[in-house]
């Protein structure tokens, strides 16, 4: 294989990794436009969280069941599949408004889909799919890497896929903003179209299937059961959530508590919720059996303890989805929760300080999106000295800085004023992203430090997932509650004395009083996202690095050098020496349990 080849084929799979990074926050910046373009009521903007929702809802399903799918048949096949059903979703997203006007999807009402704006139907469903897509990009990528490099260069190929996507999530905003000004906020899905078609095409020449992986491509199972009752679980929950947020807003009585759950169709809620924890219970023995199944092929019986199990070819029944092994231990339970916590907080501020400037401030697209360019842009920095320092410091200082300095940014995001001014949102955004950028690399280094080395990726994707899952609960919850206190405010509207109704005395200071009341809606859930930033230290403080880490650094002597290539040359011999018998034994935290 020629030596520039893999170089190449690396630099167009990030190209891909970058495109769909940036569809994950290309459209915060154009919901206000998109709220008005579909037609969604003021009093039921809580809908159009689900365009970002449903994107990260295909993409955390499609991502460990895309990659199990990509190791069964071949990286190249399911990349230029993937990438196609992204287009066309693409496609979709951009049509949405004009298939709302030309197609009735009233016989969805059944089914408890609200049908009074159809484009944002057709939207959400569409950004599904997209997701689904892009979702199967990224670990398609990494397995890509370690495709085509060894165990020397797969680090810096795993860096440049992890850079590419934060920059496609940074700029994402700032782009989504300036296409929406300039072309509309269709355009940002029509766009895609030739990029795709681009970025296919040196993909079908280039991106080759490696000699050494072309006799075992068949051989996993892929499990479609999990990918089933994980994404039903996250609906029902989603939904379930989003609902009960809505009902239990503080200052409703019982009569507008009745006449908004007949509006929006929210008596289900328990029974959504509870079918989401049916679900999960279901999705956690279905895991837990299959990762009890015999380890070898499907069909294939094995000998234990003179006796014979026999594992049925199932279909939709492969490897699990997720190995909840690594759960009974303590430091991965720890940062799988303060990355699901962190993954609420994040999405709040990516949504409502767009929408802040938009709305309140009455800014326009592009200025929104620079507001929230101010965060993003730290976040890569937080993250590149927050791993410098986990070095020196370890983990668990590192992550609860980062977690207050991320509450003290939401404090002061609270403290903004009707007429906040850019220094006082620069100063707490900046502060923000480096809080958020700070907590990411003691995360990894915790989720990797407590798996096995044979479980590193597992881990890793596991934390990811569980981030992304934060965000979907986060903007649903969140959002839905935002709405409903935004409704109670509305509903307590007293109109000034001697104004006539909807005369223009009336309706000025019926505008100023709905935005003082979203100036309050939104600095309350500012709030509310810094103390998800506090409840996030309490985990934080479980962080335990296996190996102690030292705060000062020194350079050893020449004797101490001399002594400690002798104890690698003996650590080398008893490595040697296992590797003729049984492997050697990894100790990590928890494997006693």
């Amino acid at each position: 294989m020629p030596g520039q080849l893999p170089l190449l084929t690396l630099i167009l799979v990030c190209a891909a990794v970058f495109l769909t990074a940036l569809d994950q926050t290309v459209v915060v910046t154009a919901l206000p436009q998109m709220i008005s373009d579909l037609q969604i009521p003021i009093l039921q903007v809580d809908r159009a969280s689900w365009i970002i929702s449903g994107y990260l809802l295909g993409y955390v399903i499609a991502m460990p069941l895309l990659g199990q799918l990509a190791d069964r048949y071949g990286r190249r096949r399911l990349l230029l599949l993937c990438l196609t059903l992204f287009a066309l979703a693409s496609l979709v997203c951009g049509l949405a408004p004009w298939l709302g006007e030309q197609n009735d999807l009233s016989f969805l009402q059944g089914l408890g889909i609200d049908t009074r704006s159809p484009g944002l139907v057709w939207l959400v469903g569409a950004r599904v799919v997209q997701a689904a897509g892009g979702g199967a990009v990224v670990p398609i990528a990494m397995a890509v890497a370690g495709d085509y490099y060894g165990r020397r260069g797969l680090g810096p190929a795993l860096g440049l896929i992890g850079m590419v996507t934060e920059a496609g999530g940074v700029l994402g905003p700032l782009y989504g903003a300036w296409i929406t000004q300039t072309l509309g906020w269709s355009a940002i899905f029509f766009l895609n179209l030739p990029l795709v078609a681009l970025l296919m095409l040196p993909l079908a020449f280039f991106l080759r299937e490696p000699a050494h992986r072309l006799g075992i491509a068949r051989q996993a199972g892929v499990d479609l059961l999990g990918a089933a009752l994980l994404g039903a679980m996250l609906l029902c929950l989603s939904l379930g959530l989003a609902q009960e947020a809505t009902l239990l807003t503080a200052g409703q009585s019982s009569l507008q508590v009745q006449s908004q759950a007949e509006a929006t169709g929210t008596q289900g809620n328990p029974f959504l919720i509870a079918l989401a924890l049916l679900l999960l219970l279901i999705l956690v023995a279905t895991e837990l059996l299959l990762q009890r199944g015999v380890p070898a092929r499907e069909g294939v019986s094995e000998a234990t303890g003179g006796k014979q199990r026999h594992r049925l070819p199932l279909p939709g029944r492969g490897a699990p989805l997720l190995d909840l092994r690594l759960f009974r231990r303590p430091s991965f339970v720890a940062a799988a929760l303060v990355s699901l916590l962190v993954g609420a907080a994040l999405i709040i501020a990516m949504v409502d300080i767009p929408i802040f400037v938009a709305t309140v401030l009455g800014e326009t697209a592009l200025a929104s999106g620079l507001a929230l360019l101010r965060l993003t842009a730290m976040i890569p920095v937080g993250a590149l000295v927050g791993g410098w320092l986990c070095g020196r410091l370890g983990s668990r200082p590192v992550a609860v800085g980062g977690l207050l300095f991320a509450a003290a940014a939401f404090w002061l995001m609270h403290l903004w004023p009707l007429r906040v001014d850019w220094n006082q949102i620069t100063l707490s955004t900046l502060l923000g992203g480096w809080g958020f950028g700070l907590v990411i690399a003691p995360i990894g280094v915790i989720a990797l430090d407590a798996a096995r080395t044979r479980q590193a990726g597992l881990a890793a994707a596991l934390v990811t997932m569980l981030r992304m899952i934060g965000m979907i609960l986060g903007l649903a919850a969140l959002t839905s509650w935002g709405l409903g206190y935004f409704r109670a405010l509305a509903a307590a509207f007293v109109p000034p004395a001697g104004a006539a109704p909807f005369s223009s005395a009336y309706l000025r200071a019926y505008t100023a009083y709905l935005i003082q009341a979203a100036h309050t809606v939104y600095t309350t859930i500012f709030l509310v996202a810094g103390v998800l930033c506090l409840l996030a230290v309490l985990p934080a403080l479980a962080f335990r690095e296996s190996q102690p880490v030292a705060f000062f650094k020194r350079t050893p002597s020449r004797d101490e050098q001399s002594s400690g290539a002798s104890a690698r040359v003996m650590t080398g011999k008893v490595q040697s020496d296992w590797s003729e018998g049984a492997p050697a034994p990894e100790t990590r935290e928890g494997d006693q349990l």
